[in-house]
């Protein structure tokens, strides 16, 4: 086996795994934020790449007009999906984690089915936003998708870094999700809080599905195999923790990339599995959890 096939096998695994890193974000951002598992993050994911065909193939709009359109309406359905699926629920059960659980698996599988209906269940081709044409490296050939892919992935999850550790919005972000009680008494208005995270995780997830869509194509169904890789990332990294995301989101992705250069690409989910449940046997609360419930003492560790 060359080298060449186990470079490019890697190159791919980085391209993916900035987009698993996106997703296990967005799920830990509602997570820290709520306590809540949100399954829906696939279909917005989902929706990203649809978004990116529709607006992009269809309508002809410009790649950052298309971008700031998926960004704002995947930010939307991340609202909807909060009043809809998790704000119903709150005060109505005691086991509200698994409620809400099967509340947004259910709202995701609807709105993957209407998607179907109107967009049909056929994966579509998305051109890529940049020249398709191979990059050489010495030998090895690069295809720019897969570059501007781990570029904005690496971008994207600096800037939320950064935002959080270091600005005014982001100070608040933290005082809410280490002691909503305590935030609430300095006149914080959690709820709102509560509502971003579940903003900007759909924005984030909206544009996963955008930057993914050339290389997976769109259609109602292809991005949720995304999401379960990057809820994967998250249970290695660690439920609720943002570091632990990253970690889990560069394992994930360099395993899902080199296997298939090197193996058959069939083993690539058993394997992953296999790797995901050694994790959790060894430490349950994954590489940068804390005991407690899914892996954290406090659902909103930061």
């Amino acid at each position: 086996m060359s080298a060449t096939i186990i470079i490019l096998g890697l190159i791919t695994g980085l391209a993916l795994a900035s987009i698993y890193v996106l997703i296990a974000i967005s799920f830990t951002l509602v997570l820290a934020a709520s306590g809540v598992f949100n399954f829906a993050q696939g279909t917005i994911v989902m929706i990203g790449t649809i978004l990116a065909l529709v607006l992009g193939v269809q309508f002809g709009w410009p790649v950052l007009a298309v971008a700031a359109g998926v960004v704002l309406l995947g930010a939307i359905a991340g609202v909807l999906t909060h009043l809809i699926a998790v704000w119903p629920v709150i005060g109505r059960t005691k086991s509200f984690a698994h409620s809400t659980m099967l509340s947004t698996i259910g709202l995701g599988i609807a709105a993957n089915a209407i998607a179907a209906l109107l967009f049909g269940a056929d994966s579509q081709p998305v051109p890529p936003y940049v020249s398709d044409s191979p990059l050489l490296i010495g030998s090895i050939p690069l295809r720019p998708t897969y570059l501007l892919v781990i570029v904005v992935g690496i971008f994207l999850t600096m800037t939320i870094e950064i935002v959080i550790r270091k600005t005014v919005v982001g100070s608040v972000f933290r005082i809410t999700l280490e002691d909503p009680e305590g935030a609430q008494l300095l006149g914080i208005d959690t709820r709102i809080v509560i509502l971003l995270a579940f903003a900007i995780a759909g924005g984030l997830s909206g544009v996963a599905g955008f930057l993914v869509a050339p290389i997976i194509s769109a259609s109602a169904f292809t991005a949720q195999e995304l999401a379960i890789y990057g809820f994967a990332a998250m249970a290695i990294g660690g439920f609720g923790s943002f570091a632990g995301a990253l970690v889990g989101g560069a394992i994930v992705g360099i395993l899902t990339g080199v296997l298939p250069a090197i193996a058959n690409p069939q083993v690539t989910l058993p394997v992953l599995w296999i790797v995901v449940v050694a994790f959790l046997v060894v430490k349950p609360s994954g590489l940068y959890g804390t005991a407690g419930l899914f892996g954290s003492t406090n659902l909103r560790e930061v």
